[in-house]
C-alpha cells in the first residue's frame, strides 16, 4: 500500500485555533511577533487589513509554540510561490481572517486549509454564484438563505488554501452541499480528495479542510490572551462534517 493511500485511511488530526483580533494588542503581539512578521506590512496599505495580519501572525505563532513545543524565534515563516505561508521544517499550517474574527489550522500529516466569513458581509451572493459555483450548487442555494452560501464559500476557500492555490485555483474545483450533520464534496477536477468541516464561530462560518484524507480529526482551542472574561466570541459549534 502506498504512503498516499495509508493516509487517505488514517485521521488527519487538525488543531483549530480561534481568537477575537480585538484581544490581540499591541502587548500581545509584542510577546509572540519577530521582526520578519512586520516585513509584509508595507505592502498591506489598509489599517484594518494590517491590524488583522498581525492579529493573525500572533494566533499562528501562539499555536505553532503550543503544537510544537519549540519556542517562538524557532519557528521560521516563509511565503510558498502560490501565496501560501509555510512552516520551514515544520507543521502544515493555515490562517484566516474576517473582522475581527481570527483563526488558524496546524497539521502534522496533511496539508491543510482554513476559511472564516463573517455571514453579515455585504457580498452580492447570488451574483458570485452564479458566476463561480457549480450548477448542481447554483440550484442548492437558489430561494435559501443567504448563510447557504457563507457555508460554500468557506469549505471552498479551505480547500483551495490546503491545496496551496487560493481563490485563482477556481471556486468550482470543488462541488459540495451541506445537510448537516454531513458535508457531500468531490473535487471537480484532478485534485485530491479532503476531508471537510464546517462550524458556526459566533456571527461567521468557519470551514477546514484536509487533503487526502477520509476523515477529520479537530481539535478546537479558544486563544485568550487577554482575560477569558472579556471574550466576545466563543468556541466553534460543528455544524457538519464529511465523517
Amino acid at each position: 500500500m502506498s504512503s498516499r493511500a495509508r493516509a487517505a485511511l488514517e485521521p488527519a488530526t487538525v488543531h483549530l485555533f480561534c481568537s477575537d483580533s480585538r484581544e490581540i494588542d499591541a502587548d500581545v503581539q509584542s510577546r509572540y511577533l519577530l521582526a520578519d512578521d512586520f516585513a509584509w506590512l508595507p505592502a498591506i496599505a489598509r489599517t484594518a487589513r494590517r491590524a488583522q495580519y498581525l492579529a493573525g501572525r500572533a494566533l499562528l505563532r501562539f499555536a505553532l509554540q503550543r503544537c510544537t513545543g519549540l519556542a517562538t524565534t524557532a519557528q521560521q515563516l516563509r511565503t510558498a510561490p502560490g501565496g501560501k505561508t509555510e512552516c520551514v521544517g515544520g507543521p502544515a499550517i493555515s490562517v484566516a481572517h474576517d473582522g475581527h474574527f481570527v483563526v488558524c489550522a496546524i497539521a502534522e500529516h496533511a496539508a491543510v486549509g482554513v476559511d472564516v466569513q463573517a455571514s453579515s458581509n455585504r457580498r452580492s451572493t447570488e451574483a458570485i454564484a452564479e458566476q463561480h459555483f457549480c450548477r448542481a450548487e447554483i440550484e442548492w442555494l437558489r430561494d435559501s438563505a443567504p448563510e447557504r452560501f457563507y457555508m460554500l464559500w468557506v469549505l471552498k476557500e479551505a480547500y483551495l488554501k490546503a491545496m496551496g492555490v487560493g481563490l485563482g485555483g477556481g471556486l468550482d474545483a470543488l462541488e459540495c452541499r451541506v445537510d448537516p450533520p454531513l458535508i457531500y464534496a468531490r473535487p471537480t477536477r484532478p485534485n485530491p480528495p479532503a476531508s471537510l468541516a464546517l462550524y458556526r464561530y459566533g456571527g461567521a462560518y468557519l470551514g477546514v479542510a484536509a487533503l487526502d484524507s477520509r476523515r477529520l480529526h479537530v481539535r478546537l482551542e479558544r486563544w485568550h490572551p487577554q482575560a477569558p472574561q472579556q471574550a466576545t466570541f466563543g468556541v466553534p459549534e460543528l455544524v457538519a462534517s464529511t465523517s
